[in-house]
């Protein structure tokens, strides 16, 4: 998975607001009994949210299962010179660390390419170990709202200096799935494009499966946030920021 994507990644998603990303997980940190210090990301892509809470003084640990993900993100904490930010290859659904962290944070939809509540269930196994007494797990999921209203089977272009991207959706509700298949061309020196093609997929996650999950694992204290906000959200709305704590 993103292994050509990783390449064009930062590009393609440079609308999204990372440093505000960042400012609304340290004002969700506030609903921890523990003091912030060392936190593991799960599904840290090229490293955006990484770079700007370890620029916050927040020591990271960070996971992707992508190891050309991994090489943009190290590449840029590198440039940046953050040194207290260390990278792994593994999957989130079953990785195990012999260190204990105050937080566990997932964010930009990277729990919804789990592809069932097994696997959703194990990721939550894998971050209740791996954190400290009173450490909480943050992480956002993508709703089934939003897959079935606003991203549909809608096609997106992508027209950019040296990229040419064709994002194309297909719904798979059946499979309580969404497929996005991308063909992109990326621009040589003299002119000519190198074509990839990639296909990713994201699956549907209620609250009612989420809390569940939570439940069965010993998580406490959950809460359910409409994104970037602090009220209650619902699987109405398009993003959930959910909130749990180890007790």
């Amino acid at each position: 998975m993103y292994e050509e994507f990783a390449q064009v990644y930062d590009e393609l998603m440079k609308e999204i607001d990372y440093t505000k990303w960042s400012d609304y997980i340290q004002r969700l940190f506030l609903n921890s009994k523990r003091e912030i210090k060392n936190i593991m990301e799960f599904g840290c892509g090229t490293g955006n949210i990484t770079c700007n809470l370890a620029q916050a003084g927040i020591n990271m640990t960070a996971v992707d299962l992508s190891e050309a993900m991994l090489t943009v993100a190290d590449e840029k904490a590198d440039r940046m010179g953050l040194k207290n930010i260390q990278f792994y290859l593994g999957d989130m659904s079953n990785f195990q660390i012999n260190q204990t962290f105050d937080a566990v944070i997932s964010c930009c939809d990277s729990v919804n390419y789990l592809p069932d509540l097994a696997a959703l269930q194990s990721f939550f196994l894998s971050s209740y170990e791996c954190l400290e007494n009173e450490g909480i797990l943050l992480f956002d999921v993508n709703t089934v709202t939003k897959y079935k209203k606003t991203i549909m089977d809608n096609t997106y272009v992508y027209d950019l200096d040296d990229i040419f991207c064709v994002w194309e959706n297909e719904p798979h509700f059946d499979e309580n799935a969404m497929h996005f298949n991308l063909t992109f061309f990326e621009k040589n020196k003299n002119g000519t494009y190198n074509r990839h093609e990639e296909t990713q997929i994201q699956y549907f996650y209620t609250i009612e499966d989420i809390h569940r999950c939570l439940v069965n694992i010993g998580f406490k204290n959950m809460k359910y946030y409409d994104f970037g906000t602090f009220m209650q959200g619902s699987n109405e709305g398009e993003r959930i920021q959910v909130i749990a704590e180890k007790r």
